[in-house]
């Protein structure tokens, strides 16, 4: 594989880094650094200026498709028509958010997660917490944060196995994390918070 690749000028640079004088042999650790850096590159294509603004000019013109289409100038007539329709008020039943609206919280979503420790070459209890405009990991024992970067920093992630995930950030740098007890329901909606955030 040639260790070169190209993007536009207006692209964000993104990772994983391919490293000098490399020859990836076919294997599993081949297939995911690959897959990460295509998952990377479309993720930092949609921050690109002309994309942005062909997605925009494509949304505009649904919508425009929607109005002039689907809308329709029918009254709906209020009684008579419709005897089985009932005008009493009626008992107000409780509103029920629709699923997943925490995830859209403008505050933050935490989860308990093992995170790997490069510089000791262990791993740390920590707690993450993911904002619209952050994500942090809290080391509770000691009372410090450990990690931290703003969301629009997010390039991309991965997960090993359903209880693990690698998130990339900047310039390819990755933070990894390990589900505590093997939930693997846990870094499911780290996914969606992530999304939500973008």
């Amino acid at each position: 594989m040639h260790s070169f690749y190209t993007s536009g000028s207006d692209v964000p640079s993104f990772g994983p880094p391919i490293p000098k004088g490399v020859t990836f042999p076919k294997s599993t650790v081949f297939r995911d650094f690959l897959l990460a850096k295509v998952i990377n590159a479309e993720n930092a294509a949609h921050k690109s200026e002309k994309f942005g603004a062909m997605a925009t000019r494509t949304r505009q013109e649904y919508l425009r498709d929607l109005a002039e289409r689907h809308v329709t100038s029918t009254p709906v007539e209020p009684a008579g028509k419709f005897p089985f329709i009932s005008l009493a008020p009626k008992r107000r039943e409780k509103v029920r958010p629709y699923s997943g609206a925490e995830l859209r919280s403008l505050g933050a979503i935490t989860w308990q997660v093992h995170a790997e420790d490069q510089v000791a070459g262990a791993e740390r209890e920590c707690l993450l917490a993911i904002s619209n405009d952050f994500i942090i990991l809290l080391d509770q024992e000691a009372k410090a944060v450990v990690f931290n970067c703003a969301t629009r920093d997010i390039i991309g992630w991965s997960t090993g196995s359903p209880a693990s995930l690698k998130i990339y950030y900047e310039r390819g740098e990755s933070v990894s994390l390990r589900s505590i007890n093997n939930n693997t329901e846990d870094f499911g909606e780290v996914v969606k918070r992530l999304e939500v955030s973008e």
